[in-house]
């Protein structure tokens, strides 16, 4: 019997420094504004549209560092955030 494979999801997130993309270093926009490196605490959305209207509430410029990427997270990761 084969280990069951852990699903991930494909979820839109406001990076917040160089592309790292999950890697050391990596920061993200969390859902109260403010940057975090724990990636669980990103904000996270479903729709493009969605993650693109969240900087614009919290006055968030979005520019070279601070931008609109994907990341891979699994169900727990996302549980962690809610």
């Amino acid at each position: 019997m084969s280990p069951k494979r852990k699903k991930r999801k494909t979820l839109f997130v406001i990076f917040a420094g160089p592309q790292q993309h999950g890697g050391p270093g990596t920061h993200y926009i969390a859902t109260d504004g403010t940057v975090t490196s724990i990636k669980s605490h990103a904000a996270k959305f479903y729709i493009f549209s969605d993650a693109k209207e969240f900087p614009k509430r919290g006055n968030i410029p979005l520019d070279a560092s601070t931008y609109i990427g994907q990341e891979d997270f699994t169900d727990f990761e996302i549980q962690m955030g809610s």
